[in-house]
């Protein structure tokens, strides 16, 4: 493939992307209504743009990437599913972000549902998906372990908030442990079982996501207290190594993907344009420390200096150049590589 044509299939890719999540933003409104309904209530207007703008980007950017490795696409059941674990995943998110839930309840609501008493309508809707997807799955030991080490991630991510300092490795546990295990939960709600390298593609695209996240948020993180890895960089050459690496492994796992080299090379693609978001925004703190030794503290620095402007051309084309990169790198990687069992 050319540049021309590369450029050609991320373009139709951008297309797909934004043409599907407008047809799944009213799939997710929907299944809200008819749930509300038959609670009898409504979940706040917060809370319901958090589940539709997730699910709206989720569903074609993440799962149709790992659908189409089968040659497929999600089905409607599969799709109602994640809309389901997006209404768990945001009311999870504000039972602890804002202490709706003690530690004891938090625990029962998880892992011992049918003792807990729903009072409030995101409480509800939360205990019927919970429920709905844990009845549903197959693999039930790896979707408990999967759920526990994400109950876990998200439980230790509240000392984040704290003005306690936290290591950079239990920063850097929490962060890849949240991401990952949040994106390999929805691996289970899909009608195919997973290979075990593709179950760590989905671990590790959710930490990188993860990581994004926070790189985009560092001004306001440190506006409101939060510590995490980007946050408390000190030096950015470093940290692009670091990253580098995690891409590069993440790289080799889909190398050896049991699956068509057709279907590979799009997979490779769609994972490699998610993570030059990453690469952009360190990068631009990277120029912020140029050949100094180490960056100046963060927290002197403006926001225009800090904040990602995903429409400067600039950053676009740095997406671009990264992905074809990848892609090309990645070609090599699966020309010499045994594929993993199936």
């Amino acid at each position: 493939m050319n540049v021309l044509q590369f450029a050609g299939s991320v373009g139709a890719r951008v297309w797909q992307i934004m043409s599907e999540r407008k047809k799944e933003a009213p799939r997710a409104e929907a299944l809200l209504q008819k749930l509300e309904a038959q609670f009898g209530g409504r979940m706040p207007e917060e809370a319901r743009r958090k589940v539709i703008t997730s699910y709206s980007i989720y569903q074609p950017m993440i799962i149709d990437a790992f659908t189409a490795l089968r040659g497929r696409t999600a089905t409607p059941a599969e799709r109602d599913r994640l809309i389901q674990y997006f209404i768990c995943s945001g009311a999870f998110d504000d039972f602890i972000d804002r202490e709706e839930l003690t530690p004891e309840a938090l625990e029962t609501i998880s892992f011992q549902p049918e003792n807990f008493q729903p009072r409030r309508i995101e409480e509800k809707m939360f205990l019927h998906c919970h429920l709905a997807l844990r009845n549903y799955v197959r693999d039930r030991p790896a979707y408990d372990e999967a759920a526990r080490g994400l109950y876990r991630a998200q439980t230790d991510s509240a000392r984040q908030t704290k003005p306690a300092p936290m290591s950079e490795e239990e920063l850097l546990r929490i962060t890849m442990e949240k991401g990952g295990y949040a994106v390999l939960l929805c691996r289970f709600y899909l009608d195919h079982d997973a290979s075990g390298a593709e179950a760590e593609c989905w671990y590790r695209i959710g930490g990188i996501i993860q990581l994004t996240n926070d790189l985009f948020d560092i001004w306001k993180d440190l506006q409101a207290g939060v510590q995490t890895l980007p946050n408390r960089m000190r030096d950015a050459h470093a940290f692009h190594a670091f990253y580098t690496r995690k891409v590069e492994e993440m790289m080799a796992i889909i190398a050896g993907l049991p699956v068509p080299e057709a279907r590979k090379s799009t997979f490779l693609l769609n994972m490699m344009a998610i993570c030059a978001f990453s690469d952009m925004a360190i990068c631009q703190l990277r120029n912020i420390q140029q050949q100094s030794p180490q960056l100046p503290d963060l927290n002197t620095l403006p926001r225009k200096a800090l904040i990602v402007d995903m429409e400067k051309p600039a950053n676009i084309w740095h997406c671009m150049r990264f992905t074809w990169h990848k892609c090309r790198e990645g070609k090599r990687m699966s020309a010499s590589t045994k594929p993993f069992p199936a």
